[in-house]
């Protein structure tokens, strides 16, 4: 009953609901936060842990990033963005003026996200589209949708294939890559071959990458592996020749909770991955 009542809440009158992210006082603490940050020199980016619009952190990780970076354009791609209201670009478009496309195969999520957006009136209005993404159509998609050569941040969540999603893009370059990766594989350098439901329907286990198989994967389109949320699940690339120190797979996923989740050794031989 509750439940209902929430998402009924949130599908009709979201900027109620989100009242308090969306007030300039979440924006001012933000800032206040990451300016005292930026003195601390933090060893790992997921410290800038902070939420806004998002739930693991990854508002704090994207502020903290920026403002160490140089000339971020103020444009984003989110690939599997749900209804654009509790993601990793819902903070730039409320409160720093960006503006992009957010895409997501769900209608009812993308109608939801904008009525949100037509309610709340952002300086810069974001693109919806309701299609589904495949590595054989995303460089349309995002060209027709008016995506430029170079973008700030590229977030994809699809749950998954997002591993071919990212190594099919070429029609652009973002200067921040959040993509999520399948923390239970641990430190294997493994991918889930491409499967038309991301294989959910076969076995929940099965399906998505490895933070060591993102990584190289970045690494061979010129990005580097720069952390992780606390969780380690949502990875955060730059372009090699930013300067943001890059981390090691081992590193960062060498928090205690993180490999309680690892599958042990017999799930690898029991299943195929991609060579």
């Amino acid at each position: 009953m509750m439940q209902g009542l929430k998402r009924w809440l949130k599908a009709n009158y979201p900027e109620k609901v989100y009242r308090k992210a969306l007030s300039s006082s979440a924006y001012a603490e933000m800032n206040q936060w990451i300016s005292g940050f930026h003195q601390k020199n933090p060893t790992l980016i997921s410290d800038a842990s902070r939420n806004v619009f998002t739930y693991h952190g990854e508002d704090g990780i994207l502020q903290y990033l920026i403002r160490k970076m140089e000339r971020v354009p103020r444009l984003f791609a989110d690939i599997g963005a749900g209804d654009g209201i509790t993601g990793n670009c819902t903070n730039l478009a409320v409160h720093y003026d960006w503006t992009g496309v957010f895409v997501d195969e769900n209608e009812k999520q993308v109608e939801a996200g904008r009525r949100f957006y037509q309610k709340i009136k952002p300086r810069k209005q974001p693109l919806f589209l309701h299609t589904r993404v495949t590595p054989g159509n995303v460089n349309q998609i995002l060209r027709e949708a008016g995506v430029p050569g170079e973008i700030g941040l590229l977030s994809i969540d699809i749950d998954g294939n997002d591993y071919w999603i990212w190594e099919a893009i070429n029609s652009f370059r973002a200067r921040i890559v959040v993509i999520e990766a399948k923390v239970e594989f641990g430190l294997n350098d493994v991918v889930v071959p491409y499967g038309d439901h991301n294989h959910h329907s076969v076995n929940k286990h099965y399906n998505g990458a490895s933070v060591e198989a993102l990584r190289k994967l970045g690494l061979s389109k010129g990005y580097k592996l720069v952390g992780a949320n606390k969780q380690g699940y949502n990875l955060f690339f730059v372009q090699a020749t930013d300067p943001i120190p890059e981390i090691s797979t081992a590193a960062l996923l060498a928090d205690p909770d993180v490999k309680r989740s690892f599958y042990p050794e017999s799930f690898f031989s029991k299943h195929t991955f991609a060579g």
